[in-house]
């Protein structure tokens, strides 16, 4: 029975045993088949970078996500993205950012696998989401806005080609923003304007913001040169510190900005830094500056070898004066035997070098941009010379979720000295107003006077010590307040300072007549903006469809400015350089101390529906302390609309991608001068001591110019964005405009003051079209044109304000007039000079509008010119009424880039004195040499009919070549074994090349240097003298990013 126990225990334990082991055996088997599934279900990783289509540069910030599975991240600073725990399998990569067309790519993961998945983005045409901070209320998307802001991504332009100015960054670039005309010495600028002139005392330069401060915008700085100041404090920004600038273009779009915002408003965005690694870039600029053929540009002169009234044709000498200059300086040719100790010719090639170092990156609360650049260059004399040092330092903070902090720090540091004496011109006027009859060999063989120069030596300017030394600091801090989804609020608070020192100094025993003892003028100029700001948007969804954003923001700016000079005159030795050692009286001491203050305030109300109509009225209210005392508060409406209809269920129009109409109606103002509301007293020496009299009348009711303009537009792309466009139409009025009133006797007062009693009216249009007309995986064409149209019109006079001149009903302002406008003329039966009885001129007629004139433009009828006595007659307006920019680039295997950028200008008339005074005066060009030209001799006489056509005034239409350059990609294996990201290589070569000019000479015959040849002015200027003509540059970048 035990034993019976035993077999039936073996029996139950052989059982369980093979029970346990076809169990593991079966676990093991479907182990075995699991094991793969698990292999497979294992997550992957997609990588990869985002670059540029057209530049092939890396794009930061993109959102790259996988939508169906909910991953996703942004890219790095570098381009590249990564995303992790990728399903096995096929999915569908998106790619998005503001401002670029979204893309998709399939990829298909393995299991435990890295996939490598690059995309090239292309920029969206319009932009409609891109948020624009100028002129809104803390930031708005373009698709809201009615009107016009234009956008240039400077770092794009930077980082295609060596820039080393401000306006180089910004010329030719954006229709209906000008410059003055082009520089023509290291360390100079011109002023500009948006959408031409509408002020006739005010100038017309725009305002300028720093990341939401407004910053110094006084486009004439540093000591008096040939005919003003040479300096721009614009030039003093970095443009490699720029991100993108925002150009706001007339009345109806800065109404938030309020008063002195009608001339438009530039919005700089300087550059923040990434999430990522540090990224380190760094980059070296060589290059040259000079003078496109001096010789040519000065033209062939005159004289003659015999000394008579009317040179003979057998007795015309044609002269080469820049040419004659190089043998002065060489002791060759006619100067043979003089030993100045020089070689080569008058003008150099100007050396110009530039560093430029950043780094920038960061984490998701904390982003740094810090970066150094030095810049040391050479005009075309040696003596003109720049050097400058910017540092900026930019840091964001996210200090909670519903706070962040954005700080903004710039700091430049520069040296000029010019070329130009005040007054006294340069090196070219001895050229330009030189005298070929007096040269070695013409008339004796030792020549006269300064041996064909006008009055001296070239030598004279090197002893001339002209300069501008300046510190600057700009420091803003942003702090960005959220609530929840609905409320956002934004303080800033920043401040620019400007120290200079300016000095003009001409030694003793100089050549230059209005300081024969030498002058020096030492002035230390400071300039203070202080910039306070707050705005607050709160946005209610009311329906689904129907959506309303409000907000209110109030501002203060204030601009103090002070300035000590010392004068003195009459040096007793040339080793003598110091005022001090100067006689007492010749010395003079001068002081100013300016402050003008703003406050301000903002209300404004937007609807959206369904997020493509949007309506927006807004209000602004400000006060100025240049606001007479019977003056009160000024207020500034603004109502504008957008309509993105290609949005709408109803569209279906397949060509057109993308279109939106928008329209806007507002105002904006300038405030008069500082002291226009205040009388001003002087001393005066009296027999029992010093006395105060009136120097300036007040007025206590003056206010500001109130500029009301309307505008309107639409965008448009085509053909899945190849081709896109902007037009835009405009409109303004200028009323309470400032003019200088005649003050009566009765009085007490003389002279006149400043008063609210003209009107000026503005229109044009602006358009652009930018096309991609070729486009294949090795080869990529892509054409930006725009253009624009500006005139204006003085439409109003009040009492007391007395037409004259150039101050006209019915003319444009500036512009340029004649006494005469000759039609016949005759020699004398003699033959020695005209006839006076055979003089005809144009008999004018009054302007359309103004029957009374006595604003006569040409189109009269012939009449002796003895009969007209007209004060005067129009020629033409002095700034460009059309302005055409052509931009093509050519992409080759996205690694070369071929660029140009074209600029064309009609319509300016400008005053060119030095080409009056060559002819005229000093007599180098033909008809002043043989004088035997009826309509010359009469244009040219002051006893005859003055027309100023003979006396260098002319049509300025031109077309330059801006710039042309190349911009290749180094491989990136090469770049790779150097240990670097990226790296690529550029040159480019800026005003080489005038493609056309419409007058090359004046009526008399003399050469006209330049079609842009004018002074640096707060308003087109009409006047060219004692300048440079426009200087040319060429330069090679190498930039590697680590």
């Amino acid at each position: 029975m035990l034993a019976s126990r035993l077999n039936q225990g073996g029996a139950m334990k052989s059982s369980f045993r093979s029970r346990v082991l076809s169990t593991f055996g079966a676990l093991v088997a479907a182990l075995l088949l699991v094991v793969p599934g698990i292999g497979a279900q294992q997550g992957g990783t997609v990588t990869g970078r985002v670059l540029d289509a057209q530049t092939g540069e890396p794009i930061a910030a993109v959102q790259v996500f996988i939508s169906a599975l909910d991953l996703g991240g942004l890219t790095q600073q570098n381009g590249r993205f990564l995303i992790s725990n990728v399903p096995a399998g096929a999915h569908t990569v998106s790619v998005a950012r503001i401002g670029f067309r979204a893309t998709e790519s399939q990829v298909t993961v393995g299991g435990g696998q890295t996939v490598e998945l690059n995309f090239s983005m292309a920029e969206e045409a319009l932009a409609l989401d891109e948020i624009i901070v100028t002129g809104t209320a803390g930031g708005t998307q373009r698709r809201a806005l009615g009107n016009s802001i234009e956008v240039l991504r400077a770092s794009d332009i930077t980082d295609l080609a060596p820039v080393t100015s401000m306006q180089d960054l910004m010329s030719a670039r954006t229709p209906g923003l000008r410059f003055g005309g082009s520089v023509g010495q290291v360390g100079g600028g011109m002023g500009m304007s948006i959408r031409g002139v509408s002020s006739v005392s005010l100038g017309s330069r725009p305002l300028i913001y720093i990341d939401g401060i407004r910053v110094e915008n006084d486009t004439n700085v540093g000591p008096s040169t040939g005919y003003g100041q040479a300096g721009s404090s614009f030039n003093d920004l970095n443009p490699d510190d720029i991100e993108s600038i925002e150009i706001v273009k007339g009345p109806a779009a800065a109404t938030l900005y309020g008063t002195e915002a009608s001339s438009g408003v530039i919005q700089i965005i300087t550059k923040r830094g990434n999430v990522g690694a540090p990224q380190f870039e760094f980059e070296i600029t060589g290059g040259q500056n000079f003078m496109v053929n001096p010789q040519g540009v000065l033209g062939t002169q005159f004289g003659c070898n015999i000394t008579v009234s009317q040179c003979p044709e057998a007795n015309l000498v044609k002269v080469k004066l820049y040419d004659e200059a190089g043998d002065y300086l060489r002791g060759e040719g006619r100067f043979a035997g003089n030993d100045n100790s020089r070689t080569g010719n008058l003008f150099q090639n100007g050396l110009s070098e530039r560093y430029n170092m950043s780094v920038r990156g960061g984490t998701d609360a904390v982003r740094y941009y810090v970066a150094g650049t030095f810049q040391d260059s050479e005009g075309v004399v040696d003596y003109n010379t720049h050097t400058q040092t910017n540092v900026r330092a930019n840091l964001s903070l996210i200090l909670h979720e519903d706070v962040s902090v954005d700080v903004s720090t710039g700091y430049s540091a520069g040296s000029t000295r010019y070329a130009t004496v005040q007054s006294e011109g340069g090196v070219w006027h001895q050229l330009v107003w030189g005298r070929p009859s007096n040269l070695p060999g013409l008339r004796s063989a030792s020549g006269s006077g300064f041996l064909g120069f006008q009055e001296r030596f070239p030598e004279a300017y090197e002893g001339t010590d002209i300069t501008r030394d300046f510190i600057r600091f700009t420091g803003s801090v942003t702090t960005t307040h959220t609530y929840q989804d609905w409320f956002t609020q934004r303080l800033t608070v920043g401040i620019d300072r400007i120290n200079a020192t300016n000095n003009n100094f001409i030694p003793g025993s100089s050549d230059f007549p209005r300081a024969p003892r030498g002058r020096l003028v030492i002035s230390t100029p400071i300039d203070d903006n202080f910039t306070f700001d707050w705005n607050a948007s709160g946005t209610y969804q009311i329906t689904e469809s129907l959506g309303t954003t409000t907000s209110v923001g109030a501002r203060y700016y204030s601009a103090f400015s002070e300035s000590v000079s010392n004068t003195g005159t009459g040096f007793p030795t040339a080793v003598q350089t110091v005022i001090s050692q100067t006689e007492f009286g010749d010395r003079q001491v001068g002081f100013s101390s300016i402050e003008n203050k703003t406050l301000g305030f903002f209300i404004q109300e937007q609807l959206s529906w369904q997020d493509r109509i949007f309506l927006t009225a807004a209000l602004s209210g400000d006060d100025n302390s240049a606001f007479g005392s019977d003056f009160a508060l000024q207020y500034y409406p603004n109502f504008q609309g957008s309509w993105v209809v290609s949005e709408e269920s109803f569209w279906n129009v397949d060509m057109i991608n993308s279109l939106r109409f928008r329209a806007a109606w507002g105002q904006a103002g300038r405030q008069p001068s500082t002291f226009a509301s205040q009388t001003l007293y002087g001393t005066i020496l009296g027999p029992n001591g010093n006395g105060l009299v009136p120097t300036t009348a007040g007025n206590p009711g003056i206010g500001p110019e109130v500029s009301t303009e309307w505008e309107a537009g639409f965008d448009v792309a085509l053909f899945d964005d190849r081709l896109s466009g902007s037009v835009s139409i405009y409109s303004t009025v200028t009323s309470d405009l400032l003019v200088n009133q005649s003050l009566a006797p009765s009085t007490g007062l003389t002279g006149s003051r400043q008063s609210n009693l003209g009107e000026m009216t503005n229109r044009g249009w602006e358009a652009s079209i930018d096309a991609r007309l070729w486009e294949s995986d090795n080869f990529s064409f892509d054409l930006n044109l725009s253009g624009d149209f500006t005139t204006n019109e003085i439409t109003k006079l009040g009492e007391d304000i007395l037409p004259g001149g150039n101050f006209q009903l019915g003319w444009p302002f500036p512009n340029i007039a004649t006494d005469y406008y000759l039609l016949e003329a005759s020699m004398n039966a003699a033959g020695t000079n005209y006839d006076g009885a055979s003089l005809i001129c144009d008999g004018g007629q009054p302007a359309p509008g103004y029957p009374d004139g006595p604003n006569i433009m040409m189109g009269g009828d012939p009449i002796p010119c003895k009969d007209y006595n007209e004060d005067g007659m129009l020629l033409g307006p002095s700034y460009p009424k059309y302005s055409f920019h052509i931009a093509p680039t050519l992409t080759v295997f996205q690694d070369l880039q071929i660029f140009a950028l074209a600029d064309g200008q009609y319509g300016r008339w400008i005053a060119s004195v030095d080409a009056n005074y060559a002819c005229r005066y000093y007599r180098s060009c033909r008809n002043s040499v043989t004088r035997s030209d009826p309509f010359f001799l009469a244009a040219t006489s002051g006893a005859g009919a003055l027309d100023d056509r003979y006396n260098g005034r002319f049509q300025a239409d031109f077309w330059k070549l801006r710039q042309i350059g190349a911009r290749y990609t180094l491989p990136a294996g090469l770049v790779g074994a150097m240990g670097a990201e990226r790296a690529s290589f550029s040159v480019a070569a800026n005003n080489v090349l005038m493609i056309w000019q419409k007058n090359k000479r004046d009526l008399s015959g003399n050469k006209l240097y330049d079609p842009e040849y004018a002074r640096n002015s707060s308003t087109p200027s009409q006047t060219g003298l004692w300048e440079l003509p426009s200087m040319a540059s060429l330069s090679a970048t190498l930039r590697v990013t680590f």
